[in-house]
């Protein structure tokens, strides 16, 4: 198992899921269907419980996008995600009259590096556990993983994206404090003030708690926010995991909801005022203007 993957407060929430679909039983089997085996995450275990069920086994929003997109799955839309806020600054949406101080070049530089050799280090990790380091081809990564339900393109995408949380944390730890910034953050519009706004974590939880992962459609969750000193986003990162290695990052295209025939940095544009920067295994940060 990918011993350094941690889960913050609402992977409790998937944990007890999981327990309550009898998803640890270790000592089964691999090839035995719909059961879990000693090498199995405990996501993945929960999905061969119960297959295409995104919203309850992970709380992705990355999964559900790449599960909606792969060729195997129905048409039904799953929009879920987590949140982790750990400081007390709460993330502001800059605006023409409200603009954030921009980070100085040599820090910029500093943490796009960090976030770079992050990416690079969860995708090497993930394709040791699995392909003993070599990269998945393109014909496996259309292959099922789970079920009938998932790729292994979707799949892998999960798990990287899980296992560079932890060292995304401790690298910008050591740039900035950590009020200056956030991974997976979400953002919700308040109909009420008539804009959208950042989620705390507790609102969060009350949402899933009371809805499932469903209630928090039309949401939105960029993986990485840098703040400036007032809590203004002055940047935004989203990480991409192409399968095979080869293909170009590119952003998720949605097809329906809020944003039909938009793309997922365009949107993110629109609602951060901040132009999203792409990072992947094999690009690094790809330079966008703003």
């Amino acid at each position: 198992m990918l011993q350094t993957i941690k889960r913050g407060p609402l992977w409790l929430l998937l944990l007890l899921a999981v327990l309550q679909a009898g998803c640890l039983a270790e000592s089964e089997p691999d090839e035995v269907a719909g059961r879990c085996g000693p090498r199995d995450l405990t996501p993945e275990c929960c999905l061969k419980q119960l297959p295409g069920q995104w919203e309850r086994c992970t709380g992705s929003s990355e999964m559900a996008e790449a599960a909606k997109r792969a060729p195997s799955l129905g048409k039904k839309a799953v929009v879920a995600g987590t949140a982790v806020a750990v400081a007390v600054m709460t993330p502001q949406i800059g605006s023409a009259e409200r603009r954030g101080v921009e980070l100085a070049t040599d820090l910029r530089s500093k943490i796009e590096k960090a976030i770079a050799q992050c990416t690079r280090r969860a995708d090497q990790e993930v394709n040791d556990y699995h392909f003993k380091g070599r990269s998945p081809s393109a014909e496996l990564c259309r292959q099922v993983k789970v079920g009938e339900q998932t790729t292994w393109a979707a799949y892998l995408g999960l798990f990287k994206h899980e296992q560079a949380w932890p060292c995304l944390r401790e690298a910008l730890n050591e740039l900035i404090p950590s009020a200056r910034y956030r991974l997976r953050p979400r953002f919700q519009f308040n109909r009420k003030k008539g804009e959208w706004e950042f989620m705390g974590e507790d609102l969060v939880s009350q949402i899933v708690t009371e809805q499932g992962w469903k209630g928090l459609a039309g949401t939105i969750e960029p993986d990485i926010i840098i703040l400036d000193e007032k809590g203004i986003i002055v940047r935004v990162y989203d990480l991409k995991f192409p399968c095979p290695e080869t293909n170009p990052a590119k952003w998720t295209r949605y097809t329906d909801g809020l944003w039909p025939d938009q793309s997922q940095g365009d949107v993110y544009k629109d609602i951060l005022n901040v132009t999203p920067q792409l990072v992947s295994p094999r690009w690094g940060v790809e330079q966008i203007r703003r």
